[in-house]
């Protein structure tokens, strides 16, 4: 069950509730620890913020997005959440703590039990803490229980350090941060039809508005179309070979010759291959794709067999 819109017209969610709070983008491994950590007794459940919070508390730089508030909501689902919640920050940043606990936590969410990583602040001017929160829930009937920051390779996980390794091309450090792979979902759009002339035919779209792009360069990928994973070399660029042009994603789905002109299409993306180069001409730049598809059914090969 999901919650949207203002709170203060939520349904409460059925209670006793185990829930954990954050923005959760991407539900990293970080996120997943919270998440574990709720009592399977009671309703599962994640409050969770759209927009992203720093677009509220400084108007007009929104951050780009390792999910959309959509993806999130499936992920969730898919860590067997049963309920989220999805709040605008801009609705309870004037609260003081005990309010958006009283308000918010307790009587929206029914809250039993609440899972917090220990450094978790909160309410106006960030007041509340993790002190607060355990003697407002003594009071109040919950427990409070804080976990300590996920690490790998020494540093926390966290959102913003994954989206720094997605735009600098280190898809697959990121994707082990993430416990899945990173994607790009848009729709089909149609293009100069350049790769079918050279033999290569591509599903063309633009980078997702609010989504964090991958570095230019051509990727191994996953391409999910009409509902099957099939295999891809994607590029994510300009074609300088060709002068340049608009950012677009384009995907060469290896052994499909369908139509996807005005479809959804989501790419999961694996492996960086290489950055996108300049070719002296077309037949330079078909030598090097070959090389690439033959990269990327390999690597994909070995995905698909659990190497």
């Amino acid at each position: 069950m999901v919650r949207r819109g203002p709170w203060e017209g939520w349904e409460p969610v059925p209670g006793p509730t185990s829930v954990t709070i954050g923005v959760l983008d991407g539900v990293h491994v970080g996120h997943q620890a919270l998440i574990a950590r709720l009592d399977d007794s009671m309703t599962r459940a994640v409050l969770t913020f759209d927009p992203h919070p720093v677009e509220v508390l400084r108007p007009g730089t929104p951050p780009r997005l390792i999910t959309t508030i959509d993806e999130r909501i499936d992920l969730l689902g898919e860590a067997s959440v049963e309920a989220v919640g999805v709040l605008d920050l801009g609705e309870i940043k004037d609260q003081s703590p005990e309010e958006f606990v009283e308000r918010v936590l307790v009587e929206k969410l029914q809250v039993g039990h609440l899972v917090v990583g220990d450094d978790f602040r909160f309410g106006k001017d960030r007041a509340g803490d993790v002190v607060l929160l355990s003697s407002v829930g003594e009071r109040l009937g919950f427990e409070v229980d804080p976990i300590g920051l996920v690490h790998d390779d020494g540093f926390p996980v966290s959102s913003s350090r994954i989206r720094g390794l997605i735009e600098t091309g280190r898809i697959a450090d990121a994707s082990l941060l993430l416990g899945s792979w990173f994607s790009l979902t848009n729709t089909v759009i149609g293009g100069d039809q350049r790769g079918r002339e050279i033999g290569y035919p591509t599903a063309n779209m633009r980078p997702p508005v609010r989504k964090v792009i991958p570095a230019n360069g051509v990727y191994s990928c996953f391409a999910i179309v009409d509902g099957s994973r099939r295999d891809a070399a994607v590029n994510v660029g300009v074609r300088p070979t060709f002068g340049g042009g608009e950012l677009l994603v384009e995907a060469y789905i290896l052994d499909f010759d369908g139509d996807l002109y005005g479809d959804q299409l989501t790419l999961e993306f694996v492996e960086y291959i290489r950055p996108e180069l300049r070719f002296s001409g077309v037949d330079e730049l078909v030598a090097r794709m070959d090389q690439d598809v033959d990269r990327a059914r390999a690597v994909l090969g070995k995905v698909r067999s659990g190497i």
